[in-house]
């Protein structure tokens, strides 16, 4: 027998396809309802995989499924290539064929129900044989997602992404200051940041974004009064409405009422500040998948379109 066919003569697509489920969904239960087949088929296929190489692809931990190890990150990155090599081949006697598979998309919370479900349609409509499994994160579950193969692309700030991984840009902004109505800001056409000093200011607690907007502050010399931190979005906006503070963000809703029916204002910030950009990031080792190409491409030219 060729020396090459027993490389992988003991492997197959469907154990590889099982294996992928399992990383996708972070759990053995989880793939396989997904799949629709029994639990220990999946574990059967993990066993065979790592049989093979003689090394763990998971890590293991009863309450919280499983985790790829930095094997099973590079091996699943392969893995998916020749589950798309597998479509192609598959689709060849079809005429017409067209980009097919299944892509894993995390969203950073903060901007994905202002953004995904328009791009979702406009994916649906533009390669409809593309599966797109979404999922939301914090800034810095974005970034560990792609790290860690849980998501093939994620739509995030450009902030934290480590040398592992690239992005190209959907959109730029601004960021902005949010204030109550009636309070001096709310009238004026610009603010400076220095002009935050000494502002109550209600600060989203993430690292990556808290880092960010604490950095610009200071370069701009101001120390606000930090009077509360919040994960959500929604709340820092209605904090704000009701007059607890003032805010500075880059993610600003389309309307001006908070979440409690009360109005916020968004005033614009008269410092020269660079733009900060919005991604769509993939692993290096993925970037080349002719599906992630495809759906990137689209969603540059949802976000051109004014689409999303």
């Amino acid at each position: 027998m060729d020396i090459q066919y027993q490389k992988f003569r003991s492997l197959t697509l469907r154990q590889i396809a099982y294996v992928l489920a399992a990383a996708d969904h972070g759990s053995v239960s989880a793939a396989a309802r997904w799949l629709n087949v029994s639990q220990p088929s999946v574990s059967a296929a993990i066993a065979a995989l790592e049989r093979h190489y003689g090394m763990p692809l998971f890590t293991r931990q009863p309450t919280q499924g499983v985790t790829l190890t930095p094997f099973g990150i590079k091996v699943m990155a392969e893995a998916r290539l020749l589950c798309d090599q597998a479509q192609t081949v598959a689709a060849l006697a079809t005429p017409d064929a067209k980009i097919a598979g299944d892509v894993s998309l995390c969203c950073y919370e903060g901007i994905a129900p202002f953004v995904l479900p328009r791009l979702l349609r406009w994916l649906q409509r533009r390669l409809p044989d593309v599966s797109i499994r979404f999922f939301e994160v914090d800034l810095e579950g974005a970034v560990s997602a792609l790290s860690q193969g849980r998501a093939d692309l994620a739509i995030t700030y450009d902030l934290g992404l480590g040398g592992d991984l690239t992005g190209s840009t959907l959109y730029s902004l601004q960021p902005q200051i949010l204030c109550p109505e009636g309070h001096p800001f709310a009238k004026r056409r610009f603010v400076g940041l220095v002009e935050l000093d000494g502002e109550n200011l209600i600060l989203l607690d993430q690292p990556l974004s808290a880092q960010y907007v604490m950095g610009l502050l200071s370069a701009s010399a101001a120390v606000p009064v930090i009077v509360a931190r919040v994960r959500n979005i929604e709340l820092q906006r209605s904090l704000v409405a009701n007059g607890f503070g003032v805010a500075l963000t880059h993610t600003v809703p389309p309307t001006a009422t908070a979440s409690d029916g009360k109005r916020v204002i968004n005033v614009p910030i008269s410092d020269d500040l660079a733009e900060q950009r919005v991604l769509v990031a993939c692993h290096r080792q993925s970037e080349n998948r002719p599906i992630l190409q495809a759906v990137r491409s689209e969603m540059s030219a949802a976000f051109s379109e004014g689409q999303s």
